[in-house]
């Protein structure tokens, strides 16, 4: 078609008209081309950049309209792909708790395209208001989050279901229990029998003074014994040298069985007072400086109350005074100590006390191990039983304190 153009155009000239060779008509017809071709470029260009095409040039004016129609169809906004999330990822991405949304996705992740992703994105001055806390990933809404729906693509996870309609957490239960009791601690040895019960003939109320000896150290002591009907009293002091080394106090019930202690007070020097107390209706011992509970067993004594006691078993039971014998009770202290004493008998004995020399009755307590107390005593049968010279040895092997009798004073 363009060479049929051209051959037309030369015919017409006036070159052609005065009788041009051949070969310089075809000069001039590809003159006349390179002048055509710059023509519909030119046409080209201004229909681009948006210049009007000439009137009466119908190629000039076609192309135009094809090239504008192109521009129109490839020039929508071009929105960066890793802003611009598809609506089911941020549906997904409302439906998430508030830590995953705090994670950004990697960069080079592009979405998945879904047909629902062409919708345009929520402007500022929407009812959303969009945060762009994870930048380069995407952009989510923080303000108006709400579960996301079933076709988002997550399942919501179940409902946590409680015991009942104000049901507390687990911790609470643990908090609110009665908090379980120390466990009693047993004395006796696995299989072995508790000691057995005595009747008792208990000396009349009396005030004991004694000489206290504490190695080369030497004092004064009183044990003031007060009986009262089914009750008493009973207090031992040690003073040397003006420092008073030990205060018990024992006081209880008396029953059948002797004395039945349910409280006793230990002050040693310098250090502070420790008790143990004795609960029939629950059978436990406690003690206020150690958490540990023993079995009360009947005709359970503590540190005190043991040798009044051993006197009113002897004095009702004379004929246990035989070789061989032994009485046995448990004594308990106050810092939480509780074991089975076996006093033997061990004869009689001239023992000297302050004033004069006694013919008395000895018991021994020997001790399971060498860490027990070790006891001797001596028992006045002309004075109901009384001790008139007792010593005990510490678990050491030193003399805890030694009892000399001075005299022994009726108490009204």
């Amino acid at each position: 078609m363009l060479d049929a153009t051209v051959a037309e155009a030369a015919d017409r000239s006036p070159v052609a008209a005065a009788g041009l060779t051949g070969s310089r008509r075809r000069r001039i017809g590809l003159a006349g081309c390179v002048v055509l071709v710059l023509s519909l470029h030119g046409a080209c260009l201004g229909g681009v950049t948006g210049r009007a095409p000439e009137v009466g040039d119908a190629a000039s004016a076609a192309s135009p309209v094809s090239i504008r129609t192109v521009a129109v169809e490839s020039a929508s906004p071009s929105v960066p792909e890793v802003t611009r999330a598809p609506e089911a990822t941020v549906e997904a991405a409302e439906a998430m708790p508030d830590q995953a949304l705090a994670v950004p996705a990697p960069l080079h992740a592009k979405p998945r395209e879904s047909p629902r992703s062409q919708k345009p994105m929520p402007t500022r001055e929407g009812p959303s208001v969009w945060s762009s806390a994870t930048v380069g990933a995407r952009f989510v809404p923080v303000a108006t989050a709400e579960p996301a729906a079933a076709t988002s693509g997550f399942a919501a996870p179940p409902p946590v279901e409680l015991a009942g309609a104000n049901a507390a957490p687990a911790a609470a239960s643990v908090t609110t229990a009665p908090a379980a009791g120390p466990a009693t601690t047993p004395f006796l040895t696995a299989g072995e029998p508790p000691p057995p019960v005595y009747r008792t003939r208990l000396p009349p109320p009396a005030t004991l003074r004694y000489e206290v000896r504490r190695g080369v150290l030497r004092g004064t002591g009183e044990i003031r014994w007060r009986p009262a009907g089914d009750a008493y009293r009973l207090v031992l002091e040690a003073r040397i040298a003006g420092l008073t080394l030990l205060v018990q106090t024992s006081e209880g019930a008396i029953d059948p069985t002797g004395l039945a202690p349910v409280r006793l007070v230990d002050q040693r020097a310098r250090r502070s007072a420790q008790a143990a107390n004795f609960s029939r209706d629950s059978g436990k011992v406690t003690f206020s400086g150690s958490a540990t509970e023993r079995p009360l067993l009947p005709g359970t004594q503590d540190r005190l109350s043991w040798m009044i006691q051993l006197a009113g078993i002897v004095a009702a039971a004379p004929e246990l005074l035989v070789d061989g014998s032994q009485i046995a009770m448990v004594v308990v202290g106050a810092r939480g100590e509780a074991e089975v004493w076996s006093l033997r008998y061990a004869g009689r004995e001239s023992v000297d006390t302050v004033r004069s020399t006694v013919h008395a009755v000895k018991f021994v307590r020997d001790g399971r191990s060498a860490y027990d107390t070790h006891a001797e005593i001596w028992l006045d049968p002309e004075r109901d039983y009384f001790p008139v010279h007792a010593t005990l040895h510490n678990s050491a092997g030193g003399s805890e304190y030694e009892l000399l009798l001075e005299r022994i004073e009726a108490a009204p």
